[in-house]
């Protein structure tokens, strides 16, 4: 990208896998769409690599003065929530612009957002774009979870399970420093270096990612509860979800046992131990 762009510029924290992991095969109105954004935006479309597109927009590596960076289109028409909340004046890429400098100020380990602006397509008129820094040698957690246990929800290896233990961990860091996620799950949580030797030996680093959802709030019991049956309900198999959410808490709530038990007794986290009859669904979630 010329750094001489006259766009409004913010990028969200878009950070991802290296293309050959993370790689789909593009649906062609859906690339379309990523290629005029980049068009637009950039000037150009040469993508080194398409990683991932969807009708709610893509994502695609570039080179941007000799470095690679992740250019993110978000369509804002394919989301109700989104939709609406883009004709009362809301940026998904301007958010999370700011709340980047402001989750980076509090210490909490995050791919940093550099740029974001508008873009006005045919087919998605109130759409906005962000570009990040790419993050080589990634993965999700829910990439190493699909590698090492495939078909398993429940953490059964022991790489996953101590992934799982820290994304806890680090959830608590967030919700203690007054914020609230929204959307905390296995793949929007990014590991690098994620090659097996890197993390047997305890060298890999997890790193926040999208934080389009992210906001400055305190975080209240049922808030709490939110975040964490998100993250916990995809790790919960129906013979024993109970023990499973217990040892979640345990985590989370180390040492406060107080804590633990408010969040218990929230209609959220409530439902979700009611919930038996959970559906194994898609075993990568």
């Amino acid at each position: 990208m010329a750094t001489s762009l006259t766009h409004t510029v913010e990028a969200a924290a878009v950070n991802v896998a290296p293309p050959a992991a993370h790689t789909t095969q593009p649906a062609e109105p859906a690339l379309n769409m990523l290629r005029q954004a980049a068009r637009l935006v950039l000037g150009h479309d040469n993508f080194e690599e398409v990683i991932q597109t969807s009708r709610r927009g893509g994502l695609a590596l570039v080179r941007q003065e000799a470095e690679l960076k992740v250019f993110k289109l978000i369509n804002c028409q394919a989301d109700w929530k989104k939709r609406w909340a883009r004709r009362v004046g809301w940026n998904p890429a301007r958010h999370a612009r700011k709340i980047s400098k402001r989750l980076k100020q509090s210490g909490m380990p995050i791919c940093a957002v550099e740029e974001h602006g508008s873009a006005s397509l045919k087919d998605a008129p109130r759409a906005v774009w962000t570009v990040s820094a790419y993050i080589p040698d990634g993965k999700t957690l829910r990439q190493i979870k699909l590698e090492l246990q495939p078909g398993r929800r429940k953490a059964v290896h022991p790489m996953v399970l101590r992934l799982f233990e820290d994304a806890l961990r680090l959830l608590r860091r967030i919700h203690d420093a007054g914020f609230e996620h929204r959307d905390y799950h296995a793949g929007n949580l990014l590991i690098s270096p994620a090659d097996a030797q890197s993390l047997a030996e305890g060298r890999a680093h997890m790193r926040l990612v999208d934080l389009e959802t992210v906001v400055v709030r305190q975080a209240t019991p049922v808030r709490r509860a939110r975040d964490l049956r998100r993250f916990i309900e995809n790790f919960v198999e129906p013979e024993d979800f109970q023990s499973q959410i217990d040892h979640a808490l345990e985590v989370y709530a180390a040492g406060d046992p107080a804590l633990a038990e408010s969040i218990r007794g929230t209609r959220r986290m409530a439902g979700l131990i009611r919930k038996r009859g959970i559906t194994r669904g898609d075993p990568t979630l």
